[in-house]
């Protein structure tokens, strides 16, 4: 199969409405699109009356279409909201993904009503690219999960738990696949005790096939030419006594990247939030350097770390470009080829890409071109993320549990501050924090002394336009360029060492490998630079979850070289995590970040011997 997720073809029938002539089927009813969504999908499902004083909603959908059923439910939410506090998860897969331009054709003739919503859906409408994609409206409390795939292979990857399912695949005599025995049992798997199901189609094979599930049915009168719709509700299992209280507040130990993304996904979600810093100068950590680049690392192969960085690109590249300038100038980066292996690899990437033209494409050197990479001013950045949120320049020692609570010690023991729940995102100080909080798994992170050299250019050459990265990384900085980086082993408690001039050679020799002439122009004896440690796992991922043995602890670590693209995912995930909300990764990558990952493999290795 090829990488990128196959378009539908459309048509538009006499009538003009959306057709998809491969399922001789309409994306929606003739009669009007919008008031059948209203009345088959939200009154189907009892909405909005069951979700009356709920903090947490979730609705999961099959077939995201033109996005008709988003934004009437979005509107619903909007107008019965519960508090200002409130979530709604919406949760959709999608196997043919339009474009956004033929879905704003079709929205504009099915619900003119909701044109404001329809645009502000269609400028974050999600990239024609395989997995998950979470988008935020976090003035209204609506988050938007779209999973690009077929039902069949994505559903048993999902973890959440729906109060409402809107089955809205086309017919099922036309579409069986959406609609199989397979497809049904994780839609009841994926089903929150009490959950309401709804659908237009009352076909005997899906009625039987609900029923089988332990679904009770009813057929209420249909919406225009159908005479019946389908309801479907799961008996709501008998309540145990717990203390379901949500976490309202959060410290967040680091200031760096991984702690300004962990924020900043606790708070958009009503927590209140305390970053505490011990260097909110940014002078010794990696999120401090002057410049630095972003780009997506993709792998050939469909592996799971493959899926979770091209996932996470996806997810940084929206984020940073809502900060825009001067955080980030979206100036392209070229990855350029260092062996006839990363020729192979860019030349494979090119015939069959995992994302669209408009985010990679040929630099017309054969070279891999990342349209929607660009240059980042860290520090922009990480302020940009922390604007609004409590900030207290202190340098927590120790945490404790205390009724309850997560509590930040200094060294002399004094309370710093405490909440219901606590993110270790302190890079070389994590581990440390980790164990004086008793987490029972200890995680076997290391340090790499990373140095950023800066120097001036011969009159005669240019910088790289756009900027360069691979083996090493380089692009206009002032009157110069920055290039680097070295990645060389490092003690964790051990501070970075200033750049010398060794170090500026070593960087320029990783550059000459990829760019010669512009290594060659490099004036050398004016270079100055930065050093910072940063932390890596030794499978390379980051770490990212709770830790065992520690209730409402968690951590983000490990991000290496590529924080700026990795941390908006992995907060997004402890984030879902802490307050029981829908992942927005795959099981398998929310396992390839757990923390208790490498117990896991000792215990395997173990039981192996």
């Amino acid at each position: 199969m090829p990488r990128l997720p196959p378009l539908p073809r459309l048509e538009s029938d006499a009538e003009g409405t959306l057709t998809a002539p491969d399922f001789d089927d309409t994306y929606f009813s003739r009669d009007g699109g919008l008031a059948e969504t209203r009345l088959v999908f939200l009154q189907g499902c009892g909405l909005p009356e069951r979700w009356a004083g709920r903090d947490r909603f979730t609705v999961a959908e099959l077939g995201l279409g033109t996005g008709l059923n988003v934004l009437a439910l979005w509107d619903l939410w909007r107008r019965h909201r519960p508090s200002p506090r409130a979530i709604l998860h919406m949760v959709t897969v999608e196997g043919f993904l339009m474009d956004a331009a033929i879905a704003r054709t079709s929205l504009q003739a099915s619900a003119p009503e909701l044109g404001d919503l329809a645009e502000r859906l269609l400028a974050r409408w999600p990239v024609r690219t395989s997995g998950l994609q979470r988008i935020w409206f976090e003035e209204d409390g609506f988050a938007l999960t779209v999973v690009v795939g077929e039902a069949g292979t994505w559903l048993p990857q999902l973890s959440l738990q729906a109060d409402a399912w809107f089955l809205d695949g086309f017919a099922p005599a036309r579409n069986p696949l959406m609609w199989s025995a397979q497809v049904l049992g994780e839609v009841r798997r994926l089903c929150a005790p009490g959950a309401r199901a709804a659908t237009y189609s009352v076909a005997g094979p899906v009625r039987r096939a609900l029923q089988e599930l332990g679904f009770t049915l009813a057929r209420p009168p249909g919406f225009g030419r159908k005479r019946e719709r389908l309801e479907a509700s799961r008996p709501a299992e008998p309540s145990q006594p717990q203390d379901c209280t949500p976490p309202a507040s959060a410290l967040v130990i680091g200031g760096g990247i991984a702690g300004a993304a962990a924020a900043r996904a606790l708070v958009r979600r009503g927590l209140a939030v305390q970053v505490l810093d011990a260097d909110t100068c940014g002078q010794t950590k990696a999120s401090g350097n002057p410049a630095a680049l972003v780009m997506p690392r993709l792998d050939r192969d469909a592996t799971r770390e493959g899926r979770f960085h091209r996932q996470a690109f996806v997810l940084a590249a929206a984020e940073l470009a809502r900060l825009g300038p001067p955080a980030l100038q979206a100036t392209g980066v070229v990855e350029t080829a260092r062996s006839d292996r990363d020729l192979a690899r860019a030349a494979d990437l090119l015939a069959d890409p995992p994302l669209p033209h408009d985010w990679l494409c040929d630099d017309g050197q054969g070279r891999l071109l990342h349209r929607r990479g660009g240059m980042i001013a860290p520090v922009d950045v990480v302020d940009g993320l922390l604007a609004g949120i409590d900030r207290l320049s202190v340098t927590v020692a120790q945490l404790v549990r205390r009724d309850g609570c997560w509590v930040a010690l200094d060294a002399a023991g004094t309370v710093l501050a405490s909440a219901d729940l606590c993110v270790v995102a302190a890079g070389p100080a994590a581990p440390g924090l980790l164990a004086s909080a008793g987490a029972d798994d200890l995680l076997p992170l290391e340090g790499r002394h990373g140095t950023l050299s800066i120097a001036p250019l011969a009159a005669a050459m240019a910088p790289p336009d756009p900027p360069l990265a691979g083996g090493a990384y380089a692009g206009p900085f002032r009157d110069g360029l920055f290039f680097g980086a070295t990645f060389d082993p490092w003690p964790l408690d051990r501070p970075p060492q200033l750049p010398d001039s060794a170090e500026h050679r070593r960087n320029q020799a990783l550059l000459d490998r990829q760019a010669p002439d512009l290594a060659a122009a490099l004036e050398l004896d004016e270079a100055w630079g930065r050093a910072a440690v940063r932390v890596t796992a030794p499978d390379r991922m980051p770490v990212a979850g709770p830790m065992a043995g520690a209730g409402g602890l968690f951590v983000l670590a490990g991000l290496g070289a590529r924080g700026f693209t990795t941390a908006f995912l992995c907060a997004e995930l402890i984030a879902a995590q802490a307050l029981g909300e829908p992942l927005p990764v795959e099981t398998d990558v929310a396992e390839a970040l757990d923390p208790a990952r490498f117990a896991r493999r000792a215990r395997q290795r173990a039981q192996a011997q």
